[in-house]
């Protein structure tokens, strides 16, 4: 836990937010903590939220008053993170009028579970997180959509993929297209020309240690499914620890629907929220504009017979 962690957290209000902790309690995911964020309906300051609401007007997007709830976003913390690092994030999508839902992930934070798998086995956690914490607290988990950072968004990618019906839209930063294209570069950067037999070793001993291969690590083929979901891709573009050309990978194999691609300029892998550009409000956007064409298209679909 880092002292802006427990910050947001002691004057939750004070960032216009409600912030409970929730624990799911059944199923294959029992065990795994989130943080349930929520619009306040009496804010404080809220001076980020506030910001982020002026930046979407001005765009001509339509908010519902504070407080109000269009839908929920399952956050997705990044590799060595935890679900907390996010409540930066939940600020800003709470003002804007979503619920976030804050799991930790496999292998961090407080999660039981030893080890992660970057999606391979998480793929269904963020699922089991919104139905769980929905069904507990008595709210629709629909519309929902994903958004992860890192690891977070190759697991928002593979979670989108596994059951398209759930979510309304993903969106994601820094994600990799290969978990072994990601290993390969690190393994040349570091060991130059000795880095074959280091890449090797690298998959061997995730293999002992965890129980899988790297290789089969692909959100690509993820992206590859999402015929019916919007997807926004972004990603830094002096990255050196995920090259840029992940994420153009990762758009070309999204063939049919809506996607949109950003390029942050001047950011890296760890700072693609740290930046001039109004990423949060790109990101807003594309994710209140999927949920009110959700709700759109919900609303014109014939009913169910009687």
């Amino acid at each position: 836990m880092q002292d802006y962690h427990r910050e947001i957290i002691a004057n939750a209000v004070e960032h216009g937010m409600v912030i409970r902790p929730f624990m799911v309690e059944t199923g294959p995911w029992k065990g795994t903590p989130c943080l349930v964020c929520e619009p306040s309906n009496h804010p404080g300051a809220a001076a980020k939220g506030n910001l982020l609401r002026k930046q979407l007007e001005t765009e001509g997007v339509v908010l519902k008053p504070w407080g109000r709830i269009i839908g929920s976003v399952v956050l997705l913390h990044g590799h060595t993170g935890r679900k907390e690092d996010h409540l930066p994030v939940a600020e800003r999508l709470c003002a804007v009028g979503f619920r976030c839902i804050l799991p930790d992930l496999p292998g961090h934070g407080d999660h039981p579970s030893p080890y992660a798998s970057f999606g391979l086995h998480e793929s269904t956690l963020p699922s089991a997180a919104l139905e769980s914490t929905a069904l507990a607290m008595k709210f629709d988990s629909q519309p929902a959509c994903l958004m992860g950072i890192s690891q977070g968004g190759a697991i928002a990618l593979q979670a989108a993929a596994a059951d398209q019906t759930k979510w309304a839209a993903v969106a994601e930063l820094s994600s990799f297209a290969d978990l072994e294209g990601v290993i390969a570069n690190q393994a040349r950067r570091i060991f130059g020309p000795l880095h074959a037999p280091a890449r090797f070793l690298v998959g061997h001993l995730v293999q002992w240690r965890a129980g899988y291969d790297p290789v089969f690590v692909r959100p690509v083929d993820a992206a590859a499914k999402l015929d019916s979901i919007p997807v926004f891709i972004g990603h830094g573009d002096i990255d050196t620890f995920v090259p840029p050309d992940h994420a153009k990978r990762l758009l070309e194999a999204k063939h049919t629907g809506t996607k949109q691609f950003l390029s942050i300029h001047g950011a890296g892998h760890h700072d693609v929220l740290v930046t001039p550009q109004p990423v949060y409000a790109t990101i807003s956007k594309f994710l209140v504009d999927a949920v009110q064409k959700s709700e759109r298209t919900k609303q014109v679909s014939p009913t169910d017979p009687q």
